[in-house]
């Protein structure tokens, strides 16, 4: 891996983020840093950048604005979202726009390692086997997934390929990556689309050919067919839609049986599942020692999905909805593949995943050492704050040391000191002021800088403020003034 590019505005986060990617195993080249989205899009501009992590709530331009913006540019890096708690629906619209994971802040060790291993593995396998993506389909991206018009040269420059490589007739074609048509499309350029899908532009006679094919069972989504470029966007649209209903109901492509009504009341019963209500109470199971009502709810709910009582659009927000509530719950990630559901081949495929993860997050929960874990990593802290209280230490230094979530690590950390971070680390720094104050002959802006203060005022008020006299005052009450 040659590049990778981090961006987050505050600074200490950014530079701990830029040593663990330095340490983690995997050989990089250069760790470029900016502080904000319009400094990397500018470094995007001049360079090639194999991955970037960057924060999403940031001046002048956003991590959203970033991703999307970069979109334009002909090779555009794997990015991972460095995510707080609060940014975390923003994370997942982040996925929705290719982003390959999310992390949350304080980021772990060995989270940004797996990722890295991940990332590296994923950029040597396109350099062996990637074919060059053409401008005019990279036009073409632009034109169907970022909602843009085009201009009459760019539409004549995506008629042209869409000729030259599939004829005067031609389908829009989505499917997921494992689907069993991919071996038959090696000669087809894919456009990498919405949640982990692949888009295809198809000649007449390339589907004819697939269609020919025995006993294959694909669950893509196949457009009408078109005659001119300035159908895509009604092609794209259908593709997507029928690709979702054959993930959900598990239609086959090319299979005949396509009635696929449903009741109204059927539908109805099927929405009050995806209600915000409906899936924090499945999230709740998780938490408890009720494995059965776990299986039994939330496998009532994909069968539902493939039942067509949820409509695929709903069934992306129900997901949403979990991951959120997950979060918020546990203080925890879901497993970064959750979030992209129509990235497996079927609804069956992604029950199995989902399942799996619920089962294994709840056997966590049941472990009994969590307030243990949580102690030991609050004693690890002080440990270092006593250590480096001299230092400019805040609070998101020490929980990314101890990896602990910055808001878990500030009730931990006050439920077993008995007093905020800020006052913690005060009462550190003045303790040691009186020492040096009663046994030493330095000056006061001396010892206000050894103990942490870069500003001898702010030193001052704050040790009047603890001890009801000024530093000098205090040394003359201990009989130390010379």
């Amino acid at each position: 891996m040659r590049k990778v590019l981090v961006v987050e505005d505050e600074k200490l986060i950014r530079q701990g983020i830029a040593t663990m990617i330095k340490r983690c195993g995997v050989p990089v080249e250069e760790v470029i840093e900016c502080a904000n989205g319009l400094q990397a899009l500018e470094v995007l501009k001049e360079q090639t950048i194999d991955v970037m992590f960057t924060d999403i709530r940031m001046p002048k331009m956003n991590g959203i604005e970033l991703v999307k913006a970069m979109k334009e540019f002909g090779n555009p890096p794997l990015s991972v979202a460095v995510s707080g708690y609060d940014d975390f629906t923003y994370a997942v619209e982040m996925m929705r726009q290719g982003v390959r994971e999310y992390i949350l802040k304080p980021v772990e060790r060995d989270k940004l390692k797996a990722i890295m291993e991940k990332l590296d593995e994923e950029i040597s396998q396109k350099l062996e086997d990637e074919k060059k993506t053409e401008h005019a389909g990279r036009q073409l991206i632009k034109y169907l997934l970022m909602d843009d018009d085009a201009s009459e040269n760019e539409l004549e420059l995506i008629s042209k390929n869409i000729r030259d490589t599939a004829g005067d007739t031609f389908y829009c074609m989505i499917a997921a990556g494992s689907d069993t048509l991919m071996p038959y499309l090696d000669d087809q350029s894919a456009i990498s689309g919405p949640d982990g899908m692949d888009i295809f532009i198809l000649g007449k006679e390339k589907v004819e050919e697939l269609k020919s094919i025995e006993g294959i069972s694909s669950f893509a989504g196949l457009s009408d067919v078109c005659t001119d470029s300035k159908e895509l966007k009604r092609a794209y649209k259908e593709a997507l839609l029928r690709r979702e209903n054959a993930f959900c109901r598990k239609v086959a492509l090319f299979s005949e049986d396509r009635n696929t009504s449903v009741a109204q009341s059927l539908l109805e019963s099927g929405k009050k599942l995806c209600e915000k209500e409906a899936v924090a109470a499945r999230v709740q199971l998780i938490g408890t020692s009720r494995s059965d009502d776990l299986e039994k709810e939330w496998n009532a709910f994909f069968t539902s999905v493939q039942r067509g009582q949820i409509i695929p659009e709903d069934f992306r927000s129900a997901m949403d909805e979990f991951a959120a509530e997950y979060l918020k719950v546990y203080q925890k990630e879901v497993d970064s593949e959750l979030l992209m559901p129509f990235s497996f081949l079927t609804i069956e495929d992604y029950r199995q995943c989902f399942m799996d993860f619920a089962r294994r997050a709840s056997a966590e929960h049941q472990q009994p050492d969590g307030a243990d874990q949580t102690r030991l990593k609050i004693q690890e802290a002080i440990s270092y704050i006593k250590e480096n209280y001299k230092t400019d230490i805040n609070m998101a230094v020490v929980s990314n040391e101890v990896s602990m979530n910055y808001s878990l690590f500030s009730s931990a950390f006050k439920n077993y000191t008995g007093t905020n971070f800020v006052g913690f680390v005060r009462d550190l720094r003045i303790g040691e002021a009186k020492k040096l104050l009663a046994t030493t002959p330095l000056k006061v802006n001396e010892i206000s800088a050894r103990v942490g203060y870069d500003n001898e005022k702010h030193f001052m008020k704050s040790f009047k403020a603890i001890v009801g006299v000024s530093p000098s005052e205090y040394r003359k009450n201990m009989g130390a003034d010379s």
